[in-house]
């Protein structure tokens, strides 16, 4: 007896964790698994963040921000219209709205499409303007459809005059908001800010729509003067356009 008391006293500890290791691997065969994965699942969910609050909380941001871009959109428009709109008021001439539906990265400075044609009264070289001044011309007519050559494509010509001067040249396009007006004569009174609109010699435009003002100026140019004008019209952003007939 005292050969197993001292055998228990010296192996009891180690005899009772074997006895419980059993039991646990015994209990986690039977359930194959679930109470560990139970036991995790529970202690994690305390540290755990809640993934399903964070996705619907960024749906929502998303959902607001989609929703301010288009009220922003709306606002935009809708004053542009009004513009529009005030100009005709101001201006008795015959003008068409209409809007650009038509406009390709590849010649984003050269051509827009319109969505008005010769069902509206539309022609070939209708002067096209924006409220800020001249857009270009009417060059292709359909019926429900027209396509517009832009002032500041490269083979644009529009004959113009230095408003404060009088001064006479043309304006012809670069592909950027920048154009250049090259003067007939050897020209000296020319500054910055003066503004240039259309010549009263022009066979294609009426006279003094505005064109843009002058940026820069090279007196040495050969064999005439010329300057960079910046399109009052911004030929970069179109949404909307008058097109002048008869």
């Amino acid at each position: 007896m005292k050969i197993i008391r001292r055998w228990w006293h010296k192996n009891s500890s180690q005899l009772i964790w074997g006895l419980i290791a059993l039991a646990i691997a015994f209990l986690i065969y039977l359930t194959q698994g679930a109470l560990i994965n139970e036991t995790l699942y529970r202690i994690s969910s305390i540290f755990r963040y809640d993934i399903s609050a964070e996705q619907e909380r960024l749906y929502g941001d998303r959902t607001i921000q989609q929703l301010e871009n288009e009220i922003n959109l709306l606002r935009t428009q809708n004053q542009e219209l009004r513009d529009i709109v005030n100009y005709q008021n101001q201006n008795p001439e015959n003008l068409i709205t209409a809007r650009i539906i038509g406009r390709s990265p590849d010649s984003w400075w050269q051509i827009v499409t319109l969505d008005a044609g010769s069902n509206q009264g539309i022609q070939e070289d209708d002067p096209v303007i924006a409220i800020g001044g001249l857009v270009g011309r009417i060059t292709g007519v359909t019926p429900n459809t027209s396509r517009v050559l832009l002032l500041s494509d490269y083979n644009s010509r529009v004959g113009a005059t230095l408003n404060r001067t009088g001064y006479q040249g043309f304006v012809k396009g670069q592909s950027t908001q920048i154009g250049i007006m090259e003067f007939y004569e050897k020209v000296t009174d020319v500054q910055e800010g003066d503004f240039i609109t259309t010549s009263n010699i022009s066979t294609l435009f009426p006279p003094d729509i505005p064109i843009g003002k002058v940026v820069s100026i090279n007196l040495n140019r050969s064999p005439a003067p010329e300057a960079e004008i910046e399109f009052t019209s911004p030929m970069d952003f179109l949404n909307w356009v008058m097109v002048m007939t008869n």
